[in-house]
């Protein structure tokens, strides 16, 4: 039976959503590990998840030097050592951290797992910093931090965290070039000693996680002492008075937009509902913003609107490069746009829409094993659990016209946005 491909297949609304579980175990020292055994292939997924983020920091980019430099050499291995096994073996480590968290993350084939997290292992607890590394390390990040704020939307990024959060608050320092000098290797030493530590990890491996791979954690992991304590921090966030920013790049062609509010973070009640009104508003290829800015006047390539959550505090923010002759109408557009949603009810087909564009997410969220260690990371980071899925996919199919309009009227006033335009503004 051959297929008329000229005939676009039924669209089907999702009814039901497979939400694999994590199953959770915890070493003998008490370290959570959540296991998903979920994988078809060798591949193995690790992840050390720390409250070692920027929240933690006594001093600017220590929390970024220290994940950062993690594999740059131990008692046991040099920095070249580490990336020759790790090499040699087929594996891949990265270093992440954000605001709050840092992660380290490996992958890896099934039958070197024993080698490989014998490696890691001693990178993670026993990371030396050498002082000549660290040197190598303050170069070549304040000239990479250099190019990226020679770049508008770099710039505009930070000055609009700052603007939200105020320079004293870990969310909204602006880090200098002068930052990177100012590393010194006691600091390092002290964080790592603090924070990369047993009572603030948490480990999810998801792939093909049998018994032989937890026996092999066990065996490296569950040593670690796990008696640290830390006091808890907290930071006032406090917006600086100027609304409207802009900083003249006159050699710029484009001008970084960036439009924003402090809002709430996932544990809010309104968060899901939000976060469908911001996909109406800019967060998918047909959302308002990019048929009026992109397809409709052509001022630029791309506009996104973005509920974003931290741990204690969230933010709106609108992102976009517009051509400098038109970056005035551009913004005026947006704030069109936003009033629209105040004062006219979306449509059903066009709520439906993006219900089922979201809805898509959601089954994306749980399509293999490392899409599902990342969605349980993303839970555990708020200490939510899998019923905060299930209430967030309840959300969105209910919410309807009259709700997106009266969440609009509640948090999108115009008044309330601050912009930062970095670049060249033509009349």
């Amino acid at each position: 039976m051959s297929i008329n491909r000229s005939i676009a297949p039924p669209i089907r609304d999702i009814e039901t959503f497979n939400i694999v579980r994590a199953e959770k175990l915890k070493l003998t020292n008490n370290i959570p590990l959540y296991q998903l055994n979920t994988g078809t292939n060798e591949l193995v997924k690790i992840e050390w998840v720390f409250e070692a983020g920027n929240w933690f920091q006594s001093s600017p980019l220590v929390a970024f030097a220290v994940n950062s430099m993690l594999n740059e050499g131990t008692q046991k291995y040099t920095s070249l050592q580490i990336a020759e096994l790790i090499e040699y073996y087929g594996a891949h480590l990265d270093y992440n951290i954000d605001k709050d968290n840092a992660f380290v993350t490996l992958v890896c084939m099934h039958k070197y797992m024993g080698e490989v997290l014998e490696i890691v292992a001693d990178i993670i607890i026993n990371a030396a910093f050498p002082e000549h590394e660290l040197e190598i390390f303050k170069n070549k990040h304040k000239q990479q931090f250099l190019v990226d704020q020679s770049m508008v939307k770099n710039i505009a990024r930070s000055v609009q965290m700052r603007s939200l959060f105020g320079n004293s608050h870990p969310y909204g320092y602006f880090v200098t070039a002068e930052d990177f000098e100012k590393l010194n290797r006691n600091e390092l030493v002290k964080f790592h000693r603090e924070f990369y530590q047993a009572k603030f990890c948490r480990i999810i491996a998801a792939g093909k996680v049998d018994d032989s791979v937890l026996k092999m954690i066990e065996k490296h992991f569950a040593s670690w002492d796990n008696t640290g304590e830390v006091t808890p921090k907290s930071f006032a966030i406090q917006p600086e008075d100027e609304r409207r920013r802009y900083i003249h790049k006159p050699e710029a062609l484009q001008s970084a937009v960036r439009i924003g509010k402090l809002l709430m973070n996932k544990l809010h009640p309104d968060f899901t509902p939000m976060s469908v009104l911001t996909c109406i508003l800019g967060g998918y290829m047909g959302s308002r913003l990019m048929k009026k800015i992109r397809e409709e006047k052509g001022y630029t390539y791309g506009i996104n609107s973005i509920l974003v959550t931290f741990k204690h505090a969230g933010y709106l923010t609108i992102v976009s490069e517009l051509g400098a002759q038109v970056t005035t109408p551009g913004i005026a557009d947006i704030f069109t746009e936003i009033v629209k949603l105040r004062k006219e009810p979306v449509t059903e087909e066009e709520l439906q829409r993006v219900k089922n564009y979201m809805l898509g997410d959601v089954a994306r969220m749980f399509d293999g094993p490392f899409a599902q260690a990342d969605s349980l990371i993303s839970l555990l980071e708020y200490d939510l659990n899998y019923d905060y899925i299930s209430q967030m996919i309840d959300v969105i199919k209910g919410i309807n016209t009259n709700q997106i309009r009266n969440l609009a009227i509640k948090y999108l006033d115009p008044d309330s946005f601050t912009q930062v335009v970095v670049g060249k503004m033509e009349d």
